[in-house]
């Protein structure tokens, strides 16, 4: 096996027979028989000879000649790539911890969207008990439950969802403040991102089953807004959904 180097030393290639030497000449690079095709390599521009080096730590060290490093530059670089991908992993797990918790995965799209009526209307009821429930009249009646009984868990199920969402927000913002204000590797590796239901949502749990009689489960929407300004969805379904 023959191994390919620059004009430095630096490894660049291997090839299975020998190239034109003067094809490397060209372009200031030589070829050297060495069979070690898992290690990392280097050779002395002078003499060609083959140094085997011990294993790179990650992609961003350089070989000075003596030793790994890991240069200025690359270190700023590879630590915005940690924290890049650590923010993206808070928010990407609030997500699913929101979705486990709502049943999302088990809740057809088209109910979903019924979720913000569904939620309105309990309000609506709540605030004046002779307002129009269409659409939560409409679900009762398709289940065969009473109309006040569903609209009583539709109000529950959505202000218990709301909570819910609130609390996870509220972890995720701790966690991106606590990520952007790490300075280096290791103070993101202390950062353990764990999402956890607040103690209200945890008494609703063992009541959030949908119906076996019943298709129709949820209500929801609310935003609140959150201390950077974005604005979060609040969603109930599945398992804060309007239950047995």
């Amino acid at each position: 096996m023959w191994q390919l180097f620059d004009k430095t030393g630096k490894h660049i290639g291997s090839a299975s027979i020998e190239p034109c030497s003067d094809d490397l000449a060209e372009r200031g690079e030589f070829a050297v028989a060495y069979d070690s095709v898992a290690a990392v390599l280097t050779a002395n521009p002078e003499t060609h000879e083959v140094t085997q080096l011990p294993p790179q730590p990650d992609a961003w060290h350089v070989w000075d000649g003596n030793t790994w490093t890991l240069p200025p530059e690359a270190a700023a670089r590879r630590f915005a790539g940690h924290k890049a991908a650590m923010l993206g992993r808070a928010a990407t797990e609030a997500q699913a911890f929101i979705d486990q918790a709502a049943g999302l995965a088990d809740t057809p799209d088209f109910e979903i969207q019924t979720w913000a009526t569904q939620e309105a209307e309990a309000m609506a009821w709540r605030a004046d008990n002779s307002a129009a429930t269409p659409m939560l009249d409409t679900i009762a009646a398709a289940r065969g439950i009473g109309r006040v009984v569903l609209i009583k868990k539709a109000a529950a199920k959505a202000a218990a969802f709301r909570l819910l969402t609130a609390h996870v927000a509220g972890q995720r913002q701790g966690y991106e403040t606590a990520i952007n204000a790490a300075t280096n590797i290791d103070g993101l590796a202390a950062i353990d991102i764990r999402y956890t239901a607040p103690p209200a949502a945890d008494t609703e749990s063992t009541e959030t089953r949908p119906s076996e009689t019943g298709s129709t489960d949820g209500t929801a929407s609310a935003a609140i807004e959150d201390s950077q300004g974005s604005t979060a969805v609040e969603s109930s379904g599945g398992s804060m959904s309007i239950g047995d």
